[in-house]
């Protein structure tokens, strides 16, 4: 890569393999499909649309449905391709050469955009039993003045979960943003309207998860209007398909439809951490639709060869892993290989 910049030196492109067949328990998806009341409700929409037409560079009928469900203002939001061009965006227009706290382990990409901006990242480790460390949060906010804050509630990978207090209290404490990342609040609860309560908060939310459309990347932030133009000055025109667009619209004013799946992910979940402690793994609780576990490698490759895919990280030399929960089937078939490996 001869003509890439000097400050990306290093980098290389992100790469994830297609996979189609096998128990896939490495993406956080959803253990159940879209609903088919809402695909049924799409198809009823298809001939109302024109995709001669560009799409609605404002987002305009997504938009007016999420300030509906959440009883905010339409300049209270914008949306993004995924919660990712979000996060992008937000870095571009707020960071150049400042501080960003986040906690450790958490999504990898926040440092993979702090570096693109010339971010300094601070990493602040959990506590043991992967516990916020506030208190340190805290301490380094005021120490280095950071310009954006980031919590991951829940946290990605571990499942941690920051109380609202811990919360209020880093949003009064740093003279920054903070940016609540709520991608897995569904499955738990949300602190969304910390957002319109204080004017430096950003709170960033995604279909992908719990309404299963991870298909058609569609994230969406909540924020203060004025956070809210500052990162639209970094958001490309035309950015979501008309049809993304619809369908997050159809599955935000019908999210009634997806109570029962969300409640049978999170009780699978639950199941799933009690059977993998039953087998005196060192198993994360988790607020999520997923759990951290610590495993050997013998069982990661055991699972890998019968075709059972999970996300292998590393953290502090040592090497967890993050399992979404599957079907009640897959869920027992994993249990079944894992005690295999044992």
């Amino acid at each position: 890569m001869k003509y890439l910049k000097k400050s990306l030196d290093g980098k290389v492109p992100y790469y994830s393999k297609m996979i189609t067949d096998g128990i896939i328990l490495n993406a956080n998806e959803s253990a159940f499909e879209t609903p088919k009341e809402i695909i049924d409700i799409l198809k009823e929409k298809l001939d109302t649309i024109d995709l001669r037409r560009y799409p609605d560079t404002d987002n305009t009928i997504i938009r007016e449905a999420l300030a509906k469900n959440y009883n905010i203002d339409v300049t209270n939001i914008t949306c993004g391709v995924g919660s990712d061009q979000l996060l992008d965006c937000i870095f571009r227009s707020l960071i150049e050469d400042e501080y960003i706290i986040a906690c450790n382990p958490t999504f990898s990409m926040y440092k993979e955009y702090a570096s693109y901006t010339n971010g300094k990242f601070i990493d602040i480790d959990f506590l043991p039993g992967f516990i916020y460390d506030t208190k340190t949060i805290i301490k380094t906010i005021k120490e280095k003045n950071p310009k954006l804050v980031i919590i991951c509630s829940p946290n990605n990978p571990t499942g941690s979960y920051m109380e609202r207090e811990d919360l209020e209290t880093i949003i009064k404490t740093t003279n920054g943003v903070v940016l609540l990342d709520e991608a897995y609040s569904e499955f738990y609860k949300s602190n969304y309207d910390l957002a319109i309560k204080y004017s430096n908060v950003i709170v960033l939310k995604t279909f992908s998860k719990a309404y299963a459309l991870a298909g058609i990347r569609l994230g969406y932030a909540i924020s203060s209007s004025d956070l809210i133009d500052t990162i639209n000055i970094c958001k490309p025109p035309y950015n979501l398909s008309t049809l993304s667009q619809l369908i997050a619209s159809i599955a935000i004013e019908n999210k009634d439809l997806y109570k029962e799946n969300i409640e049978k992910i999170v009780k699978l979940k639950d199941e799933l951490y009690d059977s993998l402690k039953a087998l005196n793994l060192n198993v994360n609780k988790s607020y999520s639709n997923f759990v951290f576990v610590k495993l050997n490698d013998r069982i990661f490759f055991h699972l890998l060869e019968n075709k059972i895919y999970i996300r292998r990280l590393k953290y502090n030399d040592e090497f967890y892993y993050r399992i979404n929960t599957g079907t009640k089937e897959e869920n027992e078939i994993l249990i079944e290989k894992i005690k295999e490996a044992l």
